[in-house]
């Protein structure tokens, strides 16, 4: 789900918002740090725009533990590969 395995962490990231994070077609992930777990999860920015609002700073988002272990979680902004464009149907004269 990223393109180039570019991850950046959030503590680098500290002025990105939610609304700059979708408008660059970017998402935010977290994962767990134990070895023995290491679950990832991607949140879901429209319903975060939609609770928290587009200026919510990322950066912001409380320290979090991941849901299957209680280990805390790193958080981090990922590019996200884009969906292959459709082309329209052949239009018959």
């Amino acid at each position: 789900m990223t393109c180039g395995g570019f991850r950046y962490s959030v503590a680098i990231m500290s002025d990105w918002t939610f609304g700059a994070v979708k408008a660059r077609n970017m998402a935010v992930e977290a994962y767990c740090q134990n070895a023995a777990c290491r679950r990832f999860y991607v949140f879901d920015l429209d319903y975060l725009i939609a609770e928290m609002g587009a200026d919510y700073l990322v950066s912001d988002i409380p320290q979090m533990d991941c849901q299957a272990c209680g280990s805390p979680m790193e958080i981090k902004l990922a590019f996200v590969t884009p969906e292959p464009e459709q082309s329209a149907p052949d239009e018959e004269a």
